[in-house]
């Protein structure tokens, strides 16, 4: 029972919610993760980092650059249960869809130019 009140107290914070929508299809660096979202860096990496301590996601090092994707154990499957359901639900929000367009938006760009500007700052880095 306590998994599972841990689960919808994770869920219960907006900005965690629309991280793991993001990450629900692939791998995101965290730059394109906050500029998806249109919030600052410190704000999505403090949602990140707890995300990451509740074992939900886990990162992986490039360089400097983080990269972030679902974990794959049990207790992120049952999250990952709960929150497939959630993109049929929220097809008519504004907000939702915004987040799917600026990350579509986003790849779309790194697909043109092979490397990834990093939106933070500018700075080319690679995949």
């Amino acid at each position: 029972m306590d998994n599972l009140i841990n689960l919808f107290s994770i869920l219960s914070d907006k900005t965690r919610l629309r991280i793991l929508l993001l990450l629900q299809s692939k791998e995101l660096c965290v730059c394109e993760i906050f500029a998806a979202l249109n919030m600052s860096q410190p704000r999505v990496s403090r949602q990140l980092a707890i995300l990451k301590q509740s074992k939900i996601i886990k990162d992986r090092r490039e360089g400097k650059w983080a990269y972030y994707r679902i974990d794959e154990n049990d207790y992120s499957r049952y999250l990952i249960s709960i929150i497939s359901m959630i993109p049929d639900y929220l097809k008519d929000d504004p907000e939702f869809n915004n987040d799917l367009a600026l990350l579509q938006k986003i790849s779309d760009n790194k697909n043109k130019t092979v490397s990834c500007k990093c939106l933070s700052g500018g700075e080319e880095h690679g995949r």
